[in-house]
């Protein structure tokens, strides 16, 4: 355990005992269901108030930060639970509401405090998914630019004669790196056949002086297939 770490449980704990310690000195007058209630209360609040003192709002080791999408939520659950919990504490010793009113209706927010708890949960799964889908799209586009980085790599090794078309394969490959991401399944099918179409050269290029006229066709059917992919864009 760290310094750090240390001072944190500390303070938490200190922040315990003077909730406790309090009850205990100033809530002598109170009947000793409502008290120890009470005390429960507190501390359920102290804890809801203080936790992102050891746990940070946002784990920035993730990159989804689903925490992000959970805190509108979060926030909003917290603020009407405090307050409605204290509340209802601060009225009951006030008005010396009956100890059976105050134990259900301290159930009551508990139990809306948990379905608020069940809503920002969701959302930051919601978040992490759509998170994941885009990590996706974006690994698709790399492969693309992999694919074709290392078809040239190979194309400048090789001897290829003139009127092949070999700028266009150049000009290709600047263009990928301004292609949109997308999820869209004919965005797919489009990638899938420029793969394809990349193989197919790899082969072809081998002996490029039988097969002149078929890599130049394929050539313009990569150009075909990126100018379609470039009109998808989500």
């Amino acid at each position: 355990m760290n310094a750090k770490t240390f001072y944190k449980i500390l303070a938490l704990s200190l922040g315990l005992g003077l909730i406790i310690g309090g009850f205990c000195l100033f809530g002598q007058s109170l009947d000793n269901k409502i008290l120890i209630l009470d005390i429960i209360v507190s501390i359920l609040v102290y804890i809801q108030l203080s936790q992102f003192v050891i746990y940070p709002l946002i784990d920035m080791n993730r990159a989804a930060h689903k925490e992000v999408g959970m805190m509108g939520i979060y926030f909003y659950v917290l603020g009407i639970y405090c307050f409605l919990a204290i509340g209802l504490m601060f009225f009951g010793i006030v008005y010396t509401i009956p100890f059976q009113f105050q134990l259900m209706g301290q159930l009551f927010l508990v139990f809306l405090a948990l379905l608020g708890r069940v809503a920002t949960l969701h959302a930051g799964e919601k978040v992490e998914r759509i998170h994941e889908k885009e990590r996706k799209m974006v690994e698709t586009r790399r492969v693309l630019r992999t694919e074709m980085d290392n078809f040239m790599d190979e194309l400048s090794s090789w001897e290829s004669p003139e009127g092949l078309g070999v700028q266009k394969l150049y000009d290709i490959q600047e263009e990928l790196k301004f292609l949109s991401p997308s999820a869209n399944a004919e965005a797919k099918q489009y990638e899938r056949d420029f793969c394809q179409i990349i193989e197919e050269l790899k082969v072809l290029m081998r002996n490029a002086d039988l097969n002149k006229e078929r890599i130049k066709g394929k050539i313009d059917q990569l150009e075909r297939i990126l100018s379609k992919r470039k009109s998808i864009n989500s």
